[in-house]
């Protein structure tokens, strides 16, 4: 061998080195949710491979460069790379990376695309099994193992057969692939394992098992360092708390995911925090008023129809009024006075209105309380009625607008 070639073999061995150094440190970041640094790192690997002329390279660090921005939900750039990479891979199949179909998987995934990220996945696992006749059981280029990265893959299948709705199988696939794997702690694998596994007990409504699981999960990310994963566990939990009805803790979830995730690189996370908080928001009132609709709804009896009888929404819209007012007497209700006055526009005289509004609260109370001999929504106050201290309300439409308006001085 000439001493050009030698020369020139070193520099490639030097490039490839360097580039598998930038493609894990991109990796790393990912994981510890310095997503922007990831990307800064996956763009210097494709830099460098370009250089190189390294087509198999180019095409990992593209691959990352997908993922990264698919998280952010950036799709104008996530449609470029993927074009970028459908094309070399088009042009050049022998060059394909595993990584690349493993990537393009969880960008069909967070597209919701449940059948392409299949299919993916399958090229994936199919171009382990080749790499695995031609290497010396490691994936060339990310340099695990190749039953580690089969075990990736796997794994993905499992988080797919959920968002399709397969619960049972994705379920039977994740206890499966644990009865392999567990023991040998590779990175990344059980932690997601034991969520997939959470998630099925979860959807049916097993919450305190489904809990277990996601504390298995959590302490796995934690001795990893994996804080991406770490803050899906956290969103977790609020779901969970949510669906059990403790919602100061489900709030405390949820506002410490906001606040460890506040950048837009992080879009695919906060579409998900901004979905549980509008299912939080809408499961923690206790009392819902639709006066356009003409419709209250109560946790317990569900939504019920008012139709015209004003009288009672204007009834439930004066009480509250007064329950959300702010200042020191905020816990306050309505003379009898107060709501003739309100409701009526007459100035209260007993022998004209007491009887009107007695009716009235009897009315109402037999529509949203559970148990009318002892109301939780419609409290006796002094000379008048006030809503049940600590009530959490919502009032559209009308003159008023209280949203989930709470005894205590939050909103």
């Amino acid at each position: 061998m000439t001493q050009t070639k030698k020369t020139s073999k070193k520099k490639t061995s030097t490039a490839s080195s360097t580039i598998q150094s930038w493609l894990q440190l991109g990796q790393l970041r990912f994981e510890k949710c310095e997503l922007k640094e990831a990307q800064v790192a996956f763009s210097m690997a494709l830099q460098t491979a370009k250089r190189s002329g390294d087509l198999r390279l180019i095409m990992e660090a593209l691959a990352g460069l997908l993922r990264v921005s698919s998280e952010s939900l950036d799709e104008i750039q996530t449609l470029k790379l993927d074009q970028n990479l459908e094309e070399l891979m088009r042009e050049h199949p022998s060059e394909i990376p595993p990584m690349a179909w493993y990537c393009k998987a969880v960008v069909a995934r967070h597209r919701k695309q449940a059948q392409v990220a299949q299919k993916n996945i399958r090229l994936y696992l199919a171009l382990l099994e080749s790499e695995r006749t031609r290497k010396d059981g490691f994936v060339s280029v990310t340099g695990i193992s190749i039953e580690e990265a089969s075990a990736k893959g796997w794994t993905l299948l499992t988080a797919v057969f959920l968002q399709k709705g397969k619960y049972k199988r994705a379920q039977w696939l994740a206890e499966t692939i644990l009865a392999q794997v567990e023991k040998r702690e590779l990175r990344g694998i059980n932690g997601i394992l034991y969520m997939v596994i959470a998630t099925c007990h979860e959807r049916f409504r097993d919450y305190d098992q489904a809990l277990s699981w996601y504390q298995k999960a959590h302490a796995s990310f934690l001795a990893e360092h994996n804080w991406y994963y770490h803050l899906y566990v956290l969103l977790a939990y609020a779901r969970i708390y949510r669906m059990q009805q403790n919602y100061p803790q489900a709030y405390w979830h949820v506002d410490l995911v906001d606040k460890a995730a506040p950048g837009a690189e992080f879009g695919l996370l906060r579409r998900e925090i901004a979905l549980e908080k509008a299912k939080l928001e809408q499961d923690a009132v206790d009392l819902v008023i639709d006066s356009r609709k003409g419709v209250i709804k109560t946790r317990e009896a569900g939504q019920i129809s008012l139709r015209k009888q004003y009288v009672l929404l204007h009834i439930l819209e004066a009480l509250t009024s007064a329950h959300g007012k702010e200042g020191d007497d905020m816990e306050r209700g309505l003379s009898k006075a107060e709501i003739i006055q309100h409701v009526w526009s007459e100035p209260y005289r007993p022998e004209a209105h007491d009887n009107k509004l007695y009716y009235n609260i009897n009315r109402l109370r037999k529509l949203i309380e559970p148990d009318v001999r002892k109301p939780q929504y419609l409290l006796n106050w002094k000379e008048g009625y006030r809503l049940a201290p600590g009530l959490r309300i919502q009032y559209i439409g009308g003159t008023k607008n209280v949203q989930a308006a709470e005894v205590g001085g939050e909103q």
